[in-house]
């Protein structure tokens, strides 16, 4: 008996230091992977501090399989660990690191895992981009080349990818996390919306650069100041041919002679620009009418193909005058000889305007005729600057200012082939308007139907109010006319004249066709009634028209009404409307509400409220983005959206 208890207290032992041994091991294994990962962060901050032209392939690569190594080593020795981390959350300053040490270790697997597919899949790219003796579309076109090999390598990278954006999305506020991984998260969240965007880009981009055959686009220049539903008044149309990463020509005109009325007959236009403008002819300026921006592309489409007896073309990219100043911010100052001006990040929109106004001497008709002709003479100019120093171009600096231009909505792109309508649609790049399916939907959009460019000086607020007990909406619109006020009555559309300057047709009064866009099945209860005087009409008939519920060819229901705004003045507009019960939806013992509110493109910020009152005898349990207010069961939200915004809120 006594041998025997002395062999278990023997065998007791011996297990003892063997796990001991074990867990040792383990720890060294990680100690020793975490200072190699810590002595790595300088070489890679170096690396990238020295820029493209400076990265050694051979370098990068052996960096980033080395930090991957020591990450899969610290995933697999900490994975016993793991369950038991949560229990040190309350120790000080190590805490917030072991409470998250889950997500934590998931970003790093994911995010090294992307950087090795990557790397892999675009390493053929790195020498393309430092060879100084290729340049300008030589360049893009032999990175274009390279692409399609890297597809599988990019497919596994994004699929990488989102699990480091899911794994971010579960750690949340790292504010409570230690200093340098504070640090390094807020730098890698800089970027997080331009790699993952990046990388869906990449494995569709030969295509769309015409690596296989030709692609032909639409392009349309849009002016934010005479505001229309996809961004802006149609001032300016040309055509954009690729092939092989190439840009194979670029063409750019006056809108106004894009359309062939004289020997064609064309469609009645929709019925408020008819009632409005006097419009009688559906042309091509005018056919961005629809917020919804695949609508509206391809009306343009249409329109284009028949005025030119084009061919069918393959898209069309639309930008506004915004979209030019982070272009040239991210090219450089770009001469312009022509007009005698070299345009900058500072000047460019100033310099278009100088280009657009009548000089003294000038043929008033000439002018008329000619007053846009400078849309050609800056896209050349850019153009020249791409192809001839598109070595001296900063990519990533490029890339930033694309991706900003289309998250802000100030590019928008459509295009008829499948594969890449459907990656640009997941980008939101596309400007559509969904009605998606269990939520709320808000889309303010404004249409300056007064023939001037007011719409710098307007100021517009949205206040949104929504019950969820009766299901009942009220929508609030403040608009502020910053103008100086004259003596002059307001009238439709200041005569082109001798001496008239761009900045007369800003300083006008402010005719707006407006619409809501609401969920499918919304009902209008109410709405504030306006008055049009026919005095300043064209036409000379009042308009007195009630808000009104009307059709449109997206899957949402559309509420319209109209204004006259003079200089110097405020105007409110009210609408209440009842919701469909599918803007509640169930979920885990828990009510969802979620709302859209669209922005519509070619708006600055402009301040958001959003109200939700809860049903009485409920419990609010998260809401999202973070409320200013909760009281009594109503959540308030004050917000400065510079593109499409969610909020969400749950309740039991």
């Amino acid at each position: 008996m006594r041998n025997r208890q002395a062999l278990t207290r023997w065998l007791f032992l011996v297990g003892t230091l063997l796990l001991l041994a074990a867990l040792a091991f383990k720890v060294g294994r990680i100690y020793r992977a975490a200072n190699n990962l810590l002595a790595r962060q300088p070489q890679a901050e170096a690396l990238l501090a020295g820029g493209l032209s400076s990265l050694d392939a051979n370098v990068v690569a052996a960096l980033v399989m080395g930090m991957r190594e020591d990450v899969v080593t610290i995933k697999q020795e900490t994975a016993v660990f793991l369950p038991l981390a949560p229990l040190f959350s309350g120790l000080p300053r190590v805490g917030p690191l072991a409470a998250n040490a889950a997500p934590l270790l998931e970003m790093a697997d994911a995010g090294t895992e992307t950087a090795a597919y990557a790397l892999r899949g675009l390493q053929p790219a790195l020498p393309i981009l430092q060879d100084p003796a290729t340049d300008g579309m030589d360049k893009v076109a032999a990175l274009v080349s390279v692409l399609p090999s890297a597809a599988p390598d990019l497919r596994a990278a994004e699929a990488a990818f989102a699990r480091y954006v899911a794994a971010r999305a579960r750690l949340g506020d790292p504010t409570e996390l230690p200093w340098r991984v504070k640090t390094l998260l807020q730098r890698a969240d800089a970027y997080q919306p331009l790699a993952q965007n990046g990388l869906r880009l990449a494995q569709i981009m030969p295509a769309f650069m015409g690596h296989n055959a030709p692609r032909r686009y639409l392009l349309l220049a849009q002016n934010e100041e005479e505001l229309r539903p996809t961004g802006g008044f149609i001032t300016g149309v040309g055509e954009l041919v690729l092939a092989n990463g190439r840009i194979q020509s670029l063409t750019f005109a006056d809108a106004n002679y894009a359309d062939d009325y004289v020997n064609k007959p064309y469609p009645f236009p929709p019925q408020p620009l008819y009632d409005f403008m006097g419009l009688e002819l559906f042309l091509l300026r005018d056919a961005n009418f629809w917020p919804d921006f695949p609508t509206s592309a391809r009306m343009a489409l249409e329109l284009y193909r028949y005025g030119q007896d084009a061919p069918p073309l393959d898209g069309v990219i639309a930008f506004d005058q915004q979209f030019m100043r982070l272009l040239v911010t991210a090219l450089g100052e770009v001469p312009i000889p022509e007009e005698g001006v070299a345009i900058n990040q500072n000047n460019v929109i100033a310099a278009m305007r100088e280009a657009w106004s009548y000089e003294e001497g000038q043929d008033v008709g000439q002018w008329v005729r000619n007053r846009k002709a400078f849309l050609s003479t800056f896209a050349n100019a850019i153009l020249r600057r791409v192809q001839a120093n598109f070595g001296r171009i900063d990519p990533l600096a490029l890339a930033q200012a694309m991706h900003t231009a289309a998250e802000l909505r100030h590019l928008q792109i459509y295009v008829t082939d499948a594969t890449q309508a459907a990656v640009f649609d997941a980008l939101n790049w596309d400007g559509r308007y969904a009605n998606e399916t269990g939520q709320d939907v808000l889309g303010v959009v404004d249409t300056n139907v007064g023939y001037n460019k007011v719409n710098s000086l307007i100021a517009r607020e949205i206040r949104y109010f929504v019950d969820l007990g009766s299901r009942q909406a009220q929508l609030t619109l403040t608009y502020r006319h910053n103008g100086t006020p004259t003596a002059e009555s307001c009238y439709q559309g200041t005569p082109y004249a001798g001496g008239i300057s761009y900045e007369a047709r800003i300083n006008t009064c402010y005719w707006n066709y407006l619409r809501i866009y609401t969920p499918k099945g919304a009902q209008l209860l109410a709405a504030t009634p306006h008055e049009i005087p026919g005095a300043t009409m064209f036409s000379g008939q009042d308009w007195r028209e009630p808000a009104q519920m009307i059709a449109e060819p997206v899957p949402l229901t559309v509420i319209a009404n109209a204004f006259l705004l003079p200089w110097g003045q405020t105007l409110s507009s009210s609408y209440s409307y009842q919701l469909p019960a599918s803007i509640v939806q169930p979920a885990d013992g828990q009510q969802i509400y979620r709302l859209t509110v669209y922005k519509q493109a070619g708006t600055g910020t402009q301040p958001l409220e959003v109200v939700v009152q809860l049903p009485s005898g409920t419990t609010p349990v998260t809401a999202v983005p973070q409320p200013d207010n909760v009281a009594d069961n109503r959540i308030t939200f004050h917000l400065m959206p510079e593109t499409n915004v969610q909020v969400q809120v749950s309740y039991r």
